[in-house]
């Protein structure tokens, strides 16, 4: 029965942690090393304390493929590494298959971020005409200072919402065992019918 909670835990613990993450990222353009790796060891003690030894493997496989997933984009330059220890996190709480569907999801968001800052700072062609001659030299031209191109932004937000839709498409935000638990509790005591 306890393993039972833990999943509603598990979820309310990443909501935190997505949370918390998406503040700190907001505010100094950091997420903080502590809490990524506490978060990560937290999804992995919760999934091998409570619930059945192929869940922890999962786990396991979630944090590998987290980080495979958004690898790639920091070695080339397009993220920060604490996106991509948060990735990891998420992977250890939900396992692989969902993090790879909160990964899709956030990269689609940060995907239509980045277009809306393209558009909004009339770069457009000008970003264009860069990327047309790196892939016909096959040659790196860095943005100039002061571009759309060099400007951050917060894609723990991306990561947050793409994780909440992918954890709101397969029920878990309902957090069915916990409020279960309370309905029953709250019939019994006659507050309830």
């Amino acid at each position: 029965m306890l393993s039972y909670y833990t999943y509603d835990l598990s979820t309310f613990l990443l909501v935190f942690v997505l949370g918390f993450a998406v503040t700190t990222d907001m505010s100094r353009h950091r997420i903080p090393n502590w809490l990524t790796f506490g978060s990560l060891l937290t999804g992995l003690l919760l999934h091998y304390l409570f619930i059945s030894s192929p869940e922890w493997l999962a786990s396991i496989k979630g944090i590998g493929v987290g980080l495979a997933i958004l690898l790639p984009f920091y070695l080339t330059g397009g993220m920060g590494a604490g996106d991509v220890k948060l990735m990891a996190a998420i992977g250890s709480f939900i396992g692989p298959s969902a993090v790879l569907m909160a990964a899709a999801f956030s990269l689609v968001i940060g995907g239509c971020v980045a277009v809306y800052m393209i558009l909004r700072s009339g770069e457009l062609v000008s970003l264009y005409r860069r990327y047309l001659v790196m892939v016909t030299t096959r040659t790196l031209i860095p943005a100039e200072a002061g571009s759309v191109a060099r400007r951050r932004f917060p894609f723990s937000l991306s990561i947050a919402l793409g994780t909440l839709i992918q954890l709101g498409l397969t029920g878990k935000l309902e957090f069915y065992h916990l409020t279960t638990q309370i309905s029953y509790q709250l019939q019994a005591l006659g507050v309830m019918q």
